[in-house]
């Protein structure tokens, strides 16, 4: 494979039920997602990366069906065994590490811009089309807005030209820019659920080594130190508001709605009591410090992740003084040294062998 796509979209995968319908819905929108680059004529690439497959159930490269017929599009699989899995804190309890997964496909992507995103998400009309200009900025990362929505039944019956317009018609809540505390003292990018859709070249992407190596498999606020390094790095951030976004299928594995904050009754005293003097910046400052308040994610209670303050600002912080000597990856990041099976279930025309 020597040719070059304009787009590679990575996403990553394991067959462990993660919701009841996860095969059928991950099968629509992928679906959906080819025959829409088609529709647009990029030359793209999807890849998938199956992360520490389940040993007793089939790969979902034998689960998942795709459009026959020409194709814009090269769908390859890229299987990532246990072994590589092992190690990071909870790693027992939870079979997927979302952030090296998505490394090991950014790093075998050969497209000119790649972007990660979640397999059963979808992308708007409105958004392809602005790829499809084929205008974009090497030193640029684009963002736009996700859309939380909830789905009727029946919704995998529909066709192209009504889904996503049915689906925007259910919005529960939009992802759309927030405005960074100047407590902070950061970039006010937009940060608010990245990781769905943060669109750059390979060489920015490589230039920061990808998402951040995580030692537990929670992997808190990678896409936002990945969007801040981006930015210490020299791209400037591109917003593509209106319709131009994301949609989200709700499902009850949603991770906002399983993170909490925990606090020791010391630190809401000293927190309380800092910010009672006036002195937020000490209060930000001892957060970091102290690392509090910690964080939990539910289903994974016996791991304490650090606080926002400790784990992004910390880092957002230095990234603001383009300190872009703090690398958070090593040099062989995604598994770059491992020879890892491949198997390609569509070869799109312009992918000569």
């Amino acid at each position: 494979m020597n040719a070059q796509p304009y787009l590679s979209i990575v996403g990553w995968a394991r067959n462990d039920g993660y919701t009841d319908d996860y095969i059928s819905r991950a099968n629509a929108a992928l679906g959906f997602l080819v025959r829409q680059l088609n529709r647009h004529r990029i030359a793209s690439e999807l890849i998938i990366v199956e992360w520490n497959p389940p040993t007793d159930r089939p790969l979902m490269s034998e689960l998942l069906t795709f459009p026959k017929g020409h194709s814009d599009v090269t769908v390859r699989f890229v299987t990532v065994d246990g072994r590589f899995h092992r190690g990071p804190r909870g790693w027992q309890a939870s079979g997927m590490h979302g952030s090296n997964a998505a490394n090991v496909g950014l790093r075998r992507a050969r497209g000119k811009f790649l972007t990660s995103k979640a397999i059963d998400t979808f992308y708007s009309e409105e958004l392809v089309r602005q790829i499809a200009t084929a205008k974009l900025d090497e030193q640029a990362v684009y963002r736009c807005d996700r859309l939380d929505v909830h789905a009727k039944e029946g919704w995998m019956e529909q066709p192209d030209e009504l889904l996503i317009e049915e689906l925007a018609k259910n919005t529960v809540h939009r992802h759309d820019r927030i405005v960074q505390s100047n407590l902070w003292k950061i970039r006010d990018l937009h940060t608010n659920a990245c990781g769905d859709f943060m669109l750059m070249s390979a060489k920015i992407w490589h230039a920061i080594r990808g998402f951040q190596k995580d030692p537990t498999v929670l992997c808190l606020d990678a896409d936002s130190i990945a969007l801040h390094a981006a930015a210490a790095h020299g791209a400037r951030e591109v917003y593509w508001q209106g319709d131009r976004n994301i949609l989200k299928i709700l499902h009850g594995n949603t991770h906002s709605q399983r993170t909490a904050t925990v606090w020791k009754g010391w630190q809401t005293f000293l927190d309380t009591y800092v910010f009672a003097k006036n002195r937020p910046e000490l209060a930000i400052k001892l957060r970091i410090w102290l690392d509090y308040p910690r964080r939990r994610v539910r289903g994974m209670e016996d791991i304490l992740a650090p606080s926002i303050e400790r784990s992004f600002v910390a880092k957002a912080v230095r990234y603001a003084q383009n300190e872009t000597s703090l690398v958070t990856n090593s040099p062989d990041w995604g598994l770059a040294n491992e020879n890892l099976p491949e198997k390609i279930v569509m070869r799109a025309s312009w992918d000569t062998a």
